[in-house]
């Protein structure tokens, strides 16, 4: 029997793929896959040296934005250091930070590590320095979190306001959040604060820096005509919508000159019962993007107040539903092509898909955030011919307020301490 698909190889000099065979296996729903195993070093396109977004890496698999719960007072700690060495020793192309708050007008998550003052720019090179060490790469990611926030804490002595675009009550986990509408002028004021913490993370010597514009974070909120129901230049139609993201983007690309790497990560819909950003809005707002000049688009979807099994996470085993925004983000490459470099997040748990969306789409790259919590070295795993599935369950259970870690690492290391 013939493979349907052929299976293009990208070598690299000097480096040869010996022993090649095909094992063709049946998966669980007793389809032919045809997966490849090397004597030696893979090197498909998934590992091919490459650019993507503005930055060279060495693979085309992006650890996604993933929270940490490792600020101290905001600033980051030695275990959040040590992390991102491990990934970039486990082969990661590209890693991008959990989301830093950007400003001090709202309450910073618990643990949330920040880049709002010039104070923080220091630790965070330390960060980066270490990371550049072990021959990685390393994306800040900037986010103005509004209403969507978890656990908000305002430093002593300060006063902090939890804000949205329009005041709209929402459910946000078990808690009804309640936020205050934004005046024109606080927006410029949280436009000049993004724009500020991007030439911060410049200065500290990060790759490249990613806006959040997903998720239901304020960017997110402002596109949604549920949450944003102003009158004003910030509401009403997409392209009135749409102004703060892309002011902030503008603001940016201002403070941080012509050629250094702007990403923003967006949602391909909000998957909300009414008045969701449509995927149809998302493919305007991505070309207004890549208009302006943004390097890459990391494709993601839904909010907390998505339906039922639809939100940004998901338990894939129970939903029968992997890699859920591939189909958005691959049609959004092809119209973007040769404007911005668009990748995906969501889903993806073995790299014979990896390797099949890339080959078969425009997609320049694929994030993962779970299955780098349980192997930070998948990478180089499956680049030395382990092609075994990662071992994320897609439990979700690795989420938590402090030191976010995936629940059977957690466990291994109790057991360590109490063997020792």
């Amino acid at each position: 029997m013939k493979p349907t698909k052929n299976i293009t190889l990208y070598k690299r000099s000097k480096k040869q793929c010996i022993g090649l065979f095909l094992q063709i296996l049946y998966n669980v729903q007793d389809k032919l896959k045809f997966i490849l195993y090397y004597q030696g070093e893979i090197s498909t396109m998934s590992f091919d040296t490459c650019r993507i977004g503005g930055i060279e890496a060495k693979c085309r698999l992006v650890r996604s934005a993933t929270f940490e719960g490792m600020g101290n007072y905001g600033l980051p700690t030695e275990n959040l250091a040590e992390m991102y060495e491990n990934l970039a020793d486990g082969g990661a192309g590209l890693i991008i930070t959990g989301m830093m708050a950007t400003n001090k007008m709202e309450p910073r998550q618990h643990c949330q590590i920040r880049i709002d003052d010039d104070e923080c720019i220091a630790p965070l090179s330390q960060v980066v320095d270490r990371v550049h060490q072990h021959g990685g790469k390393i994306v800040a990611q900037l986010v103005v979190m509004g209403s969507a926030i978890l656990m908000p804490e305002t430093p002593e002595g300060e006063t902090r306001i939890i804000f949205s675009p329009s005041g709209v009550t929402e459910k946000v986990g078990k808690w009804t959040q309640e936020s205050q509408a934004l005046t024109v002028d606080q927006i410029h004021e949280l436009t000049d604060a993004v724009a500020k913490a991007a030439a911060r993370a410049k200065k500290a010597g990060f790759d490249g820096v990613q806006f959040h514009g997903a998720h239901g974070y304020l960017a997110s909120k402002f596109l949604s005509p549920h949450f944003n129901t102003r009158t004003d230049a910030y509401g009403g139609s997409l392209e009135n919508r749409a102004r703060f993201l892309l002011e902030c983007i503008a603001a940016m690309r201002q403070a941080v000159g012509a050629d250094y790497p702007i990403w923003v990560k967006l949602n391909c819909a909000d998957f909300m019962k009414d008045g969701s950003l449509t995927f149809e809005e998302s493919k305007q707002v991505m070309a207004w993007l890549a208009d302006q000049g943004v390097n890459a688009i990391e494709v993601s979807g839904g909010n907390t107040s998505s339906l039922p099994r639809k939100g940004p996470i998901r338990a894939i085993r129970r939903t029968k539903e992997p890699m859920y925004f591939k189909a958005y983000a691959a049609e959004a490459a092809a119209l973007l092509k040769g404007k911005t470099d668009v990748g995906v997040v969501g889903g993806f748990r073995t790299i014979a898909d990896i390797e099949e969306a890339l080959e078969s789409t425009d997609l320049a790259f694929i994030s993962m955030s779970r299955p780098f919590l349980r192997q930070p070295d998948l990478p180089n795993r499956w680049k030395s011919g382990d092609t075994e599935p990662a071992l994320c369950i897609s439990c979700s259970r690795c989420f938590g307020a402090e030191n976010v870690d995936c629940i059977f690492n957690k466990k291994e290391k109790e057991k360590e301490k109490q063997d020792a």
